[in-house]
Formats: structure tokens, sequence, C-alpha cells
């Protein structure tokens, strides 16, 4: 892998990403101000592409979930905390997600104003854009000609597309702007339905893929191909919509328009009308999941034509006294988050994992790890998600006859650069899968590279420990921290040989999505299909353990193939497990009306729409353990006597409490919006 030095953070420099620089006319309400009018910005190069760049404005930066979510919100993935997939301990992004919020107090994390803002920006762009700027003459890098500017025009129906598409998935249907309305004069608009809204989307993205503009876009990121010396990506223009980005972006709204939610499953919703009379939301229509599947079919076989894959790392082995070459799990879920590569379908270069300070890679590291200069780990997944990840074998930790929480083990880091062997790790975190040891920092796990002076390290969050409680900021709530995305390279340790700073991409659309996507429709179309399987073991596989395939023809798990409710609930598994902390939990849960899951105090899972504390469980951080770190010389302990159970660290309890209820399947309208509006109604239950 080539280590891409500044080509992330330069990426959008052609894109006038500097949205600030000429604010005041690129805000929708004064963009004729500066004495500029339409005909001025857009017979200028510089002023065209400043505007373009600033439809970019609303792109989602969900690489941050720590204290960013409250400091700088617009976008972020609060999402996460909301939904308790994450949790950060910093008591202002904790109170965010533990407090109730009411169309009073959504606060930044709205997308309403900010949304149309860009769509009208992008319908005022697409109104007026000329042909080409400038003089094909012209030697000094001002003329645009035709054929850039219909890429830029492709690019503008794209993010036209998605911004509709972000304020769909959170509010579910909501105005459709026909026109380019003066903001100077009062305009109203009331909601569009759900099938009106999701055609009209359809509607953008077809010009991209089969219309006007289908020649507009490239297909991929990917340049060129070369089996020896591998792919080359255009890193310059990674956040661009491609042709592969339009097709997954249609292939995702129509699941959503097909998955309950919005295809019959919220009854409330049903009832809900705009003050005509008219229904927003529409009964089960079954058809849907047919054109859900149409449209993923299609972006699977036009990305596996353009040489896209889910990306696999390999390694050599001796097996029977050669040297064979083979998959290596670890490695492909790591590096498939570092750099662009055959998965990834469309990328963000701006995100939080762009630097050692005081951004997302100290926010997940241990306090005691010490590269940070004393910056502490506050971000972590709690005990729920801990759980949901599959023993080695492919099974979950109820199912596994092999797994037993009693009892401590010595386990090699699979993550650890040296292969370092873990002295006492508690048995809940030995022989999990590769994607559990890849995404998550638990008790005792040492570091991918060890602090000088501690060759024996390992991160301990308990009350007497090194990465025990340093202040509001510096501790893992719930006993653990996210390792996910960190770069195992990196550290401004006064170690030698070391990267000191790693940009890498933020994916939004990734073929692993895609392919869960597709076997989740193909079962609710007929569960005897075998492209359920396919793409779900494709996914299982390429992480290291058993496919459903496997495990039946081996007799371990025979229970799933063809069950279609035992099918359904692998595949929502393998996305909260896959997808983990990439954004996509909260609205999934939402879309699968299963929104307000959790575990009551005798372990039983309540998937249900009641109002209710949802709990969150951790380890119970308060007590004392005995660990490497308990001598005075901070040498390690000769003798290990951690207990585990009640009263010990090593004991599941209940860390924070949630609040729910079935309103929050749809986020609340703004009062503010509301308030200005004659026609639009509120969500149900609001």
């Amino acid at each position: 892998m080539k280590l891409k030095r500044i080509l992330y953070t330069a990426a959008f420099a052609t894109m006038g990403l500097s949205f600030n620089s000429c604010s005041d006319y690129l805000d929708v309400s004064k963009e004729l101000s500066q004495n500029l009018d339409k005909e001025q910005v857009f017979s200028n190069w510089n002023y065209m592409k400043q505007w373009y760049g600033a439809i970019y404005a609303t792109m989602p930066n969900y690489s941050e979930t720590g204290l960013d979510v409250t400091n700088n919100p617009n976008y972020t993935n609060v999402w996460a905390l909301y939904s308790g997939e994450l949790v950060c301990a910093h008591p202002n992004p904790l109170s965010v997600a533990t407090s109730t919020f009411t169309p009073n107090s959504t606060g930044s994390y709205n997308r309403w104003w900010r949304c149309y803002q860009a769509i009208r920006q992008a319908m005022i762009f697409l109104e007026n854009c000329p042909e080409s700027i400038g003089d094909p003459g012209d030697r000094t890098g001002n003329y645009i000609p035709p054929e850039e500017m219909r890429r830029y025009k492709a690019d503008v129906i794209y993010l036209l597309a998605y911004n509709y598409f972000q304020l769909f998935e959170l509010y579910g249907p909501t105005p459709i702007i026909e026109e380019i309305a003066d903001p100077a004069v009062s305009v109203d608009y009331a909601r569009a339905s759900v099938d009106e809204m999701v055609n009209h989307i359809d509607s953008l993205l077809a010009q991209l893929i089969e219309g006007d503009y289908s020649d507009a876009l490239p297909d991929t990121y990917i340049l060129s191909t070369d089996p020896t010396t591998g792919n080359t990506y255009d890193y310059t223009n990674m956040l661009r919509p491609t042709k592969a980005t339009a097709m997954a972006l249609r292939a995702r709204l129509w699941v959503y328009a097909a998955s309950p939610l919005f295809n019959g499953g919220y009854a409330e919703a049903l009832q809900l009308t705009n003050k005509d009379g008219k229904r927003l939301f529409p009964d089960y229509d079954a058809s849907k999941w047919q054109t859900a599947k149409q449209h993923l079919k299609t972006l699977l076989d036009f990305t596996a034509a353009n040489g896209m894959k889910l990306y696999q790392a390999y390694k050599t082995v001796e097996e029977d006294g050669e040297t064979v070459t083979v998959p290596d799990p670890d490695q492909s879920i790591y590096w498939l988050f570092q750099d662009l590569n055959e998965e990834i379908i469309w990328a963000n270069p701006n995100n939080d994992y762009t630097s050692n300070t005081y951004r997302m890679e100290p926010r997940t590291a241990p306090f005691s790890v010490g590269y940070y200069n004393n910056i502490g780990g506050n971000v972590g997944p709690y005990q729920e998600f801990v759980d949901l990840f599959f023993t080695k074998n492919g099974l979950t930790i109820e199912e596994d006859p092999e797994y037993n929480e009693a009892g401590f083990t010595d386990f090699k880091n699979p993550c650890s650069r040296s292969g370092h062997v873990d002295k006492h790790i508690f048995n809940m975190y030995v022989n999990r899968e590769p994607r559990f040891y890849a995404d998550v920092t638990y008790q005792g796990k040492s570091w991918h590279i060890q602090p000088t002076g501690f060759p024996d390290y390992g991160a301990y969050f308990a009350v007497d420990e090194k990465s025990a409680y340093k202040g509001t900021d510096t501790y893992a709530r719930a006993g653990y921290l996210l390792y996910k995305f960190n770069h195992r390279n990196m550290t401004t340790n006064s170690g030698t040989g070391y990267v000191k700073s790693w940009t890498r991409p933020w994916m939004y659309f990734r073929l692993a999505d895609f392919y869960l996507y597709y076997a989740e429709v193909c079962n609710e179309i007929d569960p005897s299909d075998p492209n359920i399987i396919t793409y779900l073991d494709m996914v299982r596989e390429r992480a290291g353990i058993p496919g459903y395939r496997e495990l039946q023809d081996k007799g371990i798990k025979t229970n799933v193939i063809g069950n279609q409710d035992a099918q359904r609930e692998a595949i929502y598994r393998e996305r909260k497990i896959e997808m983990f902390g990439e954004g996509n939990y909260y609205f999934d849960i939402r879309r699968w009306m299963r929104a307000g899951w959790t575990i009551d105090e005798s372990g039983r899972e309540i998937r249900n729409n009641d109002d209710k504390l949802l709990l969150r469980r951790g380890m119970d951080i308060n007590r004392v353990t005995v660990s490497k770190w308990k001598s005075t010389a901070n040498k390690e302990a000769t003798e290990f006597v951690d207990e585990y159970g009640d009263g010990t660290y090593y004991n599941r309890i209940v860390v924070d409490q949630f609040p729910w209820r079935k309103a929050m399947l749809l986020y609340p309208i703004p009062y503010d919006e509301m308030q200005k509006s004659q026609l639009t109604v509120q969500n149900p239950l609001w």
C-alpha cells in the first residue's frame, strides 16, 4: 500500500471547498450580494466553481462520533450516539445521546434547512450554467469546455438527488421544490407523498444512468487496472459522483422505499395526511422489493464488469511443505478502510481520521498509549455490540458450544504488528471473529505498536488501571474503545520508522453494504433464492468466518437456509456487524421497524415500539482489578488474581439509559420550520 500523503486533503482543491471564502453570495439568501448577478457568477470560472463547491456542504462526516458532534455538529455521526451503537464519554455528546429530543430541541442535528439550501443552490446552478465558460484559446486555465461542464451538471444533478435522499431517510417524505423561489418572498410547500418523493429522486438519478447525462460521469474511481501493479484510482475527484455512485444511491433509495417504515409497516404514518387530506405514506406494495432487486442487480452487474469486488488481502503460508497464498481476513478488514480500493463506490476525503492530534484517532486510543500528548480515547461500543460479534466459528456467543466466559487465557492479538501474546485476557474476548479484533479495544488488549518502555503493554480501563478515568473526556465509559479505522503503523511516540499521520477515505457506499442489501431484498421476495446465501456468505467469508452454506453442509447450523425469518435475522445481524460504526445502523433499524430494541434485566432481547428506556450495558469500570499496571514499577504482575461475575469488573452492568418513543422512528420536523409553514404537517406522534 502506498502512503497517500496529501492527496485526500488536496482532493477538493479544484472544487472550491473553501465555502466561507465567498459566503455572502453563496448563502442562498444573499447570492446576488457583492454586486454580483447570476450572469456574472456563471460566466466566471472561479465564481462558478465556488458555487458548485458549496453544494457539497451537506456531505456527511460520519467519521466524527466524539466531541465535535456538539462542537461542530453539521452532518456528523450523532446518529451512532442517538441509537446506542457507540458511546462518547465526554459529557456534552453523552447528554445529547441520552436526552429526550422534541421538535423544539432538534437543534443543529436537523437537516431541513441545510438540505433545502443545497437543493436551491443546485437548481440555480442547473438553470444558469452555460455549455462552456471562457475562450478555447485561453491558456490561463479559465476555460471550461463543454464536456467538462456536462460533468459538472451531472455532479449537481446527483447532489440534488442526494440532498432529497438525506431528507427522506431522516424525516420521510418532505416537500419537492419545483421552482426557484425568491427567498425574500414568503413561500410555502406541502409535503410530497412517499411515492412522489421516491419517484422524484429516481427520476433525477435516471438522467445519470440511462438518460441525457448517462455519458457524463466516469464509471468508477478506477482509472486503470494492472494485474502486476494493481489498480490506480482517481484520488483528486474522490467525492465527485460516478455512474456507480448514482446506481448505488438509486438502489439504496428503493431498498428504503420497500422497507417496512416506508412501505405500510408504520400504522401511525398510514394515518398521516396533508391538510388537504392527501395521504403521505402508502399501503404495503410487494412490487417495491422487485424494483429494489432490479436496481441492485444492475449495480452489482455494473461494478463487477468494471473490476469492482470485495477488497481481499492475502498472505503466504506453509502447507504440506509448500508455500501457498491464502486470504488474510485481518488485513482485508484493516486495509479496506485505509486507502481507496476496488470495494469503494463513493468516499469522502474530508473526515476526522486525517491527523493524529485531537481528532478521532486519539479519541479512540487508550489514554495510557501516550501517543497523543495525554489525549485519551472516549469513543467506544456498548456491551450489546460486543456481544453481537460472532465467534471464530461463525456462530453467536449463545449458540457456539466452544464459547465460555469463565476465566482467562493468554491470547495472541491479531492486530499487533509484533504478534504480541496478551496475558490474562477474559475469555469473553478470546476466539472471536476477525472483525471483533479489528473493531474493538477491550480490557488487556495490546496496542498495534507497544508504547516505548512497555513491551507488554495492555489497555486496562478499570478504576485502578492505567487507562482508567482521567477526566471527562479520557475514559472508556463502557469498558471498550472503538478500534475500527485506526491506522496500525501510526504513532507520535518517540520510536522511529513509524508513520506520523495517515489520511484515509471515509466510505459512504461500499460493495459489502450492497451485497447485504441484495441478500435482504431477495429474501423478502423469495426465501429459496440461492442469491441470499451467496451474497451473505461472500461477506462472511471475506471476514474470515464460515458461511451459512458451510455451516449447514457440516451439520453445525441447519436452520437458516430457506427459512425466511431466520435468514432475515442473519442478514440484519450481519449488517450490524459488517457496517458497525459507519453511519448505517440508526437508519437501518428504523427502516426495519426494529428501533427501540434493548435487553431486559433477565437478558431477554425486546424488540417492540412501546415507550420505554433503552438499556445499554458495559463492563463495571468502577471495580478494582489486578493487572500488569498494579506494581509501583509499572511492570507486569507475576500473578493475576482477577475474578469475574457479580461485583467484579468483568460483569455486564447497565451503563446508560436512553429515552425511546415510537415517534422517534422518524425525526421531527423542526418547530421553527413548522411555524413558517401553513401547509407542512408534523411527523406521526410528535
